[in-house]
């Protein structure tokens, strides 16, 4: 009984979202494709016949990438800051759509990068995260509830020791 009766409202829901904008922030993200290679020698020599047209990025990634995205044309997908190693990510985020940079040194060799897209952060959608919102205000408020309703148990029949 204590539980079915708590309801959360419209406006509860409205004013938790626009009270925490900032927990229903989307950080900026990229979508790059890339090709990995064991030297700078190598990575100067694909880029030089991609600048010049000769091989097309993604051919250049499936015949000579040491990653198992070069299958795929070197397709990384969509990611976030932080999501790669620090020198390929700040490629990466500091990179104009379309361009090609590279090589880029990590960890794991040298890389080519193409940029396919960039997203800028965002504020997520109220529409977007209503429900989530309703369902967190609904818990806390039903948690409310039941520790009230213990209280005035104990209160009520209080046990002797």
């Amino acid at each position: 009984k204590v539980l079915a009766s708590v309801k959360v409202s419209d406006e509860d829901v409205k004013k938790y979202y626009e009270d925490n904008l900032d927990k229903f922030q989307q950080g900026a993200t990229v979508n790059a494709d890339h090709i990995l290679v064991d030297s700078e020698e190598k990575a100067n020599e694909l880029l030089a016949k991609i600048t010049a047209g000769e091989i097309s990025f993604e051919d250049a990634a499936r015949e000579n990438s040491s990653c198992p995205s070069g299958a795929q044309g070197g397709s990384l997908g969509e990611f976030g800051h932080g999501q790669m190693v620090p020198e390929f990510d700040s490629a990466c985020f500091s990179m104009e759509v379309g361009e090609v940079r590279g090589p880029v040194q990590t960890q794991f060799g040298y890389h080519l990068i193409r940029l396919d897209g960039k997203k800028a952060a965002e504020t997520l959608h109220f529409g977007d995260v209503r429900e989530a919102i309703t369902r967190q205000l609904t818990m806390e408020k039903q948690q409310a509830a039941y520790r009230s309703k213990i209280n005035q148990l104990k209160i009520l029949y209080p046990v002797e020791r």
